[in-house]
């Protein structure tokens, strides 16, 4: 009897992975550990903004400076990212607007230049 024979070393069955990796827990509880303001985004588009306080399964606590607190049931939200990210991220596209704008007002020089040549 072989016991290491090709058809048993086949026949090995893999580990499937994890099916939690713990990293949304890292990532919550390294943003409650630090009081980040968060931005939460529903699915129907409001915007939450606040610190979390607790969450589960279930659920995110979310306190919030000028408003009551709100638990906010996790099938509702869409996404949520650190509110610091949002002025980078306007930052951005205004830059991004600036420069498109600037673009066409040069395009636009150009071909007034072209046109009153042609008119010449």
């Amino acid at each position: 009897m072989m016991r290491n024979s090709a058809r048993n070393v086949g026949e090995r069955k893999k580990t499937p992975p994890p099916a939690e990796t713990r990293a949304e827990i890292y990532y919550y509880k390294k943003q409650i550990d630090a009081h980040t303001q968060m931005v939460i985004v529903l699915q129907d588009g409001e915007e939450i903004e606040g610190t979390i306080e607790w969450y589960d399964k279930e659920a995110l606590k979310i306190n919030r400076k000028d408003a009551p607190n709100i638990m906010l049931l996790r099938h509702n939200i869409k996404y949520m990212y650190k509110a610091e990210e949002r002025e980078k991220l306007k930052s951005a596209k205004t830059e991004a607007q600036e420069t498109k704008a600037e673009a066409k007002e040069a395009k636009e020089t150009k071909e007034t230049k072209k046109n009153s040549k042609k008119a010449e």
